[in-house]
């Protein structure tokens, strides 16, 4: 959970203190119903209910300094062991009062440190609750020797009886889990939700140049591996900005990395749904086109090239300067690699470069000229 230590602290109280509630309710409809006395230890009743109602007032109470001193450094080092410790220490009672060895105090406790390992880190965790699951051992063991009296909130006759023939019991322990069950359940589905969307997130970064937004080489080279295994057609485009250093150095850096998303937006506007586009290198853009033929492809880079040429960059109100691209433009075929169409798109944009600039190439021509 991308939450600071204070904030997951303030949920495990909160939610902590609520749980609590649920017990007590639980307490005092047991005890206020004659029919159901019979099953409970009058006779410790008012102890453990007293001693539950402090546990859980200090559980809300502990929010407040954890929330309205956080930015303090006592608190923010030391409040999450502080609340976890007692947090522990009260599961551990509740456990104790209702069978140390019941299916809710076992679900209960493997619930919570599976959550408590995913929020916190596990230092945190580990110094509270390897004391506690050496207790809880310990105690288990003395129960079953008899040296200490096993689920005290229930009378003899329930704890003397079969359990799970007893309506009371297992509706009791379904009570007290369910709340520690959804919790969970909505803590976990919380958890794998922005791990989702982090993965996500990064998945999108390392596949996109941050500054265009719009793919980068790694990417473009793995759909082109894709169109390729596929036996699709294509066209590549090569576009290279002209005088982009020129730029750089007269206007900055920052009209230049201005000109790379200007580019970005119009290479993006003239693809359609099969096709990509990518960054290729510092001012050089691939445009790959589907299913494409050579006229198709140099129409499409005739049109950028244009509405390239017409763009003005606006420094300041009184201050503005147009710029233009090269192309180089080639075609797929069955024997030839994928890094082959791009060598020619190359050439052929170098050939575009050595004719003037500011125009359109193809593969073709370049064969021509070495012929």
């Amino acid at each position: 959970m991308s939450w600071n230590n204070i904030n997951k602290t303030i949920l495990v109280l909160v939610l902590g203190g609520f749980d609590h509630l649920l017990w007590v309710f639980w307490c005092i409809y047991s005890y206020m119903h004659p029919s159901l006395q019979k099953w409970i230890n009058v006779e410790n009743f008012h102890h453990l209910i007293y001693l539950l109602i402090l546990n859980t007032g200090i559980l809300f109470l502990l929010i407040l300094p954890t929330y309205f001193l956080r930015h303090n450094i006592f608190i923010k080092k030391y409040m999450p062991y502080i609340a976890i410790c007692f947090f522990a220490c009260t599961f551990i009672h509740g456990g104790y009062v209702i069978g140390i060895m019941s299916p809710t105090t076992i679900a209960g406790y493997i619930s919570l440190i599976s959550v408590g390992l995913v929020l916190f880190e596990r230092k945190i965790i580990y110094i509270v609750f390897i004391p506690v699951t050496v207790f809880l051992l310990g105690a288990i063991y003395l129960s079953n020797i008899g040296a200490m009296s096993y689920a005290p909130f229930f009378s003899d006759a329930l704890n003397q009886s079969v359990l799970y023939q007893n309506q009371y019991w297992i509706y009791s322990m379904m009570y007290l889990y369910i709340p520690i069950f959804f919790a969970s359940i909505v803590l976990f589905e919380i958890l794998l939700i922005q791990w989702k969307n982090r993965e996500r997130t990064i998945n999108e970064i390392s596949l996109k140049d941050p500054l265009t937004g719009i793919f980068n080489r790694r990417h473009i080279s793995l759909n082109l591996s894709h169109f390729h295994d596929e036996g699709n057609s294509y066209a590549v485009i090569l576009l290279d900005l002209d005088y982009f250093k020129s730029i750089n150095d007269r206007f900055g850096h920052e009209a230049g990395d201005l000109v790379l998303k200007k580019v970005a937006k119009i290479l993006n506007g003239h693809i359609s749904e099969h096709d990509f586009v990518g960054r290729f290198g510092g001012e050089e853009f691939i445009i790959v086109l589907y299913q494409k033929d050579l006229s198709e492809a140099i129409e499409i880079a005739e049109r950028i090239r244009n509405e390239i040429e017409k763009k003005s960059v606006y420094i300041d109100r009184n201050l503005s300067f147009n710029f233009t691209a090269s192309f180089g433009v080639a075609l797929s075929a069955e024997n030839l690699s994928k890094d082959c169409v791009i060598r020619l798109a190359d050439q052929a944009l170098y050939l575009a470069k050595a004719k003037g600039r500011n125009q359109v190439c193809h593969y073709l021509e370049v064969s021509v000229l070495e012929n």
